[in-house]
């Protein structure tokens, strides 16, 4: 077995901001081919060359750990106190910005990401890494995932009353959410709130904290929102231990490939191996994928032609609040290249 990781992403976890690194491992066994290929022919050699795909990439790559990052520099401002914080809930201050997804067939618009953002009276727009970890020390975390999630839902109904219709909008869930035993109640409760089907929220999850025992509270939250309707999209694929545990384990749709999958694709012929074996894996397990990150015109043309089906980046669009994404929708949409070139905005 090989192993690679690139230190790379920064995240929450139980309350704690880790540096996850991309770790993917193949090892050409028979018994991993089954799980890929149980019949026999064709496909065999096609998922035996995704394999060889990601392990032509693994060597190129020093095995490592994962390991916590250190602050970053250019934050030198204390960390908001709970006070700050409920201060900043109760005058909505925190709320999503959105950023658009779009179809690498036909250039449609198929869905938004919901952002957290804090609106800081003081500081102007505050990014999320600047006061998650404040907002799990002060237990404000469902508050937080509350105030997203009714946002954003109220985002696809007023977009759609104005004429844009946005088919899902995606928002984040960590651990402590999907350990809840009243999060699918909530979840309910929230959809009845502004009529909208299950269908229109897309349940984001990280591959670190899904993977894990078939009796834990994540894995049972997460099948069942799959089987209520809600779309699954697992986040940042590649930077867990065993990236192949998620697609055998849980219900997803969706498989967001993460952005060091694609940095410098278009000049590193290895690296088009690499995402062109993910998405074989993808179509093999009947799994859309979505390119994360994209900032290029060059980037968005390869991975369409590598065969994925959606991107999401500053190439495309920023995050962005309401008002400036109704903007950009009504823009996009009567652009005349729509159907031929999804490309045209990077």
């Amino acid at each position: 077995m090989i192993a690679w990781q690139n230190h790379s992403a920064s995240r929450l976890h139980n309350g704690l901001l880790w540096g996850l690194g991309a770790l993917c491992g193949t090892a050409l066994t028979t018994s991993l081919a089954r799980v890929f290929a149980p019949e026999a022919g064709l496909w065999s050699a096609i998922v035996s060359s995704a394999l060889a795909a990601l392990l032509i990439w693994a060597v190129t790559h020093k095995a490592t750990t994962i390991t916590p990052p250190s602050a970053p520099a250019t934050n030198t401002e204390p960390p908001p106190t709970a006070h700050e914080l409920n201060s900043a809930f109760k005058n909505q201050e925190i709320l999503p910005y959105f950023q658009p997804q779009v179809s690498l067939k036909d250039g449609q618009i198929t869905g938004i990401e919901a952002l957290a953002r804090w609106h800081h009276p003081s500081h102007g727009t505050v990014a999320p890494l600047a006061f998650l970890s404040a907002v799990a020390r002060a237990q404000l975390w469902h508050k937080l995932t509350d105030t997203i999630l009714h946002a954003s839902l109220s985002a696809i109904r007023d977009l759609e009353d104005a004429g844009v219709f946005v088919p899902q909008v995606g928002v984040n869930f960590a651990q402590s959410d999907l350990e809840d035993p009243q999060l699918i109640t909530r979840i309910l409760w929230a959809l009845d709130q502004f009529d909208l089907q299950p269908n229109r929220l897309s349940v984001e999850v990280l591959e670190n904290v899904v993977v894990q025992d078939a009796a834990s509270p994540v894995r049972n939250s997460v099948n069942t929102l799959a089987k209520l309707g809600c779309h699954i999209d697992l986040d940042d694929f590649g930077t867990a231990q065993n990236p192949f545990n998620s697609l055998r384990q849980l219900n997803i749709d969706r498989m967001k490939i993460d952005r060091s999958f694609i940095l410098n694709i278009d000049s590193e012929p290895k690296k088009q191996d690499m995402f062109a074996g993910v998405v074989l894996l993808a179509q093999r397990l009947n799994l859309h994928t979505i390119a994360e990150g994209i900032e290029t015109n060059a980037e968005l043309r390869l991975v369409q032609k590598l065969g994925c089906g959606h991107a999401q980046g500053f190439g495309i669009g920023r995050p962005m609040p309401l008002d400036q994404l109704l903007n950009w929708a009504r823009q996009y949409q009567q652009s005349p290249h729509l159907h031929a070139s999804p490309a045209k905005l990077a």
